[in-house]
């Protein structure tokens, strides 16, 4: 009792201080640059509504201009004038029709909006599982390695009885040499595990740097999906994967430019009010014919305009501009139709390797219960003489055989369920992920 204590105090520490997946997922999500960039584009797009909505309301200008004007006008009785001009303004004017295109143009900036909160999920979603992804590839290949070490003992074990039988000459030779080739064999396999090892930690790090190991990692178990058969799977991914949202907002963006692109083709009609005040204006400062020469040198007024604009030749440049919009508009229908196929093409992909896994797995455990005992029987008959090292070696080849494939498939079911989890968009809502 005493020692199944002490046991639980030493390993405490590992248990605490062990990442499990959704601490990983959620630190990504928090901290990798490509979500800060999708989050920055949101806010931009954001003040951008507030551009677009300024043409419903009216822009007033203040203007005033100075210096010296040298005139010799009919005004002035073409006698040159030296003078200081001066000219000042104030003028409001309000669009009250411009083809609608405040209208889109507002529609299409909102429609941004959406594509871009909507990019803010779909990296959010996609960060979550390459996260989840490379954080089970380090377990992974940790496992692969770790068994490939036990495979290199037991050849070495193996090589060390067989140089021994050589030696005191009751072995044969080419018994020897083969179990040696399979000892280096056995060697090669374990450093090109570790390799695979090292290159799941690098990229791991790539998405969450940090000193990391497989120690420092939970393994991660199987938990809730969204349905238990491949049709309502697919149907769900249609609904809510991220990348679906992004490309039906990209949409309704292109349909607004489209509508916007119409504009130019209306006369534009803006209410016009203005104030003025000038000063020696053209050489024009006195009249001598007047008992009060200096009232010439100022004149002012004031006006209210209805102005109408109607361009009825631009060098085909609005032709082109709504044409170029009716081509995005078809683009990014292309784009979401294309987008549907990827996401139900790996929805499909990730639900037949998840249910071939467990498959797998259920033959896996038996073959491996199965190689174990037969190990067991070999070594007891080889005590015997009725076995060989060599068939120990290759029994012990099977079975070894057996645990990779059992990790393999152990792991691929587990990515294939984070892949589910992420095609249908529901990973960070079942990681309790949060993307603030």
């Amino acid at each position: 009792m005493k020692r199944a204590i002490l046991l639980s105090i030493v390993m405490m520490p590992a248990l605490v201080n062990a990442m499990s997946i959704t601490d990983a997922v959620q630190k990504t999500i928090q901290t990798h640059p490509q979500i800060e960039m999708k989050k920055e584009d949101h806010n931009t797009q954001k003040e951008l509504l507030t551009r677009a909505k300024a043409d419903y309301l009216p822009s007033v200008d203040l203007s005033y201009s100075v210096g010296p004007e040298v005139t010799k006008t009919i005004a002035n009785g073409r006698e040159s004038e030296n003078l200081t001009r001066q000219d000042a303004s104030a003028t409001l004017t309000q669009n009250i029709f411009a083809g609608f295109d405040t209208v889109y143009g507002v529609q299409q900036q909102k429609a941004l909006i959406l594509s871009a909160g909507d990019k803010v999920k779909e990296s959010s979603n996609e960060l979550a599982l390459s996260t989840a992804t490379y954080y089970i590839e380090v377990l992974r290949t940790h496992e692969l390695l770790q068994i490939s070490k036990e495979n290199v003992d037991v050849h070495k074990k193996y090589l060390s009885q067989i140089e021994e039988k050589v030696n005191a000459g009751v072995g044969r030779s080419s018994d020897y040499k083969q179990t040696l080739a399979r000892y280096e064999n056995a060697l090669s396999i374990q450093y090109l595990a570790g390799q695979n090892y090292d290159n799941a930690i690098s990229s791991f790090k790539r998405i969450l740097p940090g000193a990391i190991t497989a120690k420092d990692l939970e393994k991660p178990i199987i938990g809730n999906i969204p349905a238990n058969d491949l049709t309502s799977l697919v149907e769900i991914a249609m609904k809510n994967h991220p990348t679906i949202h992004v490309s039906q907002a990209d949409i309704q963006v292109a349909d607004a430019a489209l509508k916007r692109s119409n504009a130019p083709y209306y006369p534009t009609a803006d209410i016009k009010l203005e104030s003025y005040w000038n000063k020696n204006v053209h050489g024009v400062s006195t009249d001598l014919s007047s008992p009060n020469p200096s009232a010439f040198e100022e004149d002012s007024g004031y006006n209210a305009l209805l102005v109408l604009n109607y361009n009825i030749f631009n060098g085909l440049a609005d032709k082109a501009n709504k044409q170029a919009n009716q081509h995005r508009l078809l683009n990014k229908n292309s784009t979401l139709a294309d987008a549907r196929r990827y996401i139900q093409a790996y929805t499909e992909i990730a639900w037949q390797t998840f249910e071939s896994t467990k498959q797998q797995l259920d033959h896996l455990d038996s073959t491996i219960k199965a190689s174990a005992e037969t190990v067991a029987d070999y070594q007891k008959e080889h005590e015997l003489g009725r076995r060989s090292i060599i068939d120990l070696l290759n029994i012990e080849l099977e079975y070894n055989n057996a645990r990779n494939r059992k990790t393999t498939a152990e792991y691929d079911r587990l990515i294939s369920y984070y892949q589910i989890l992420s095609y249908t968009g529901k990973i960070l809502e079942e990681m309790n992920v949060t993307v603030e």
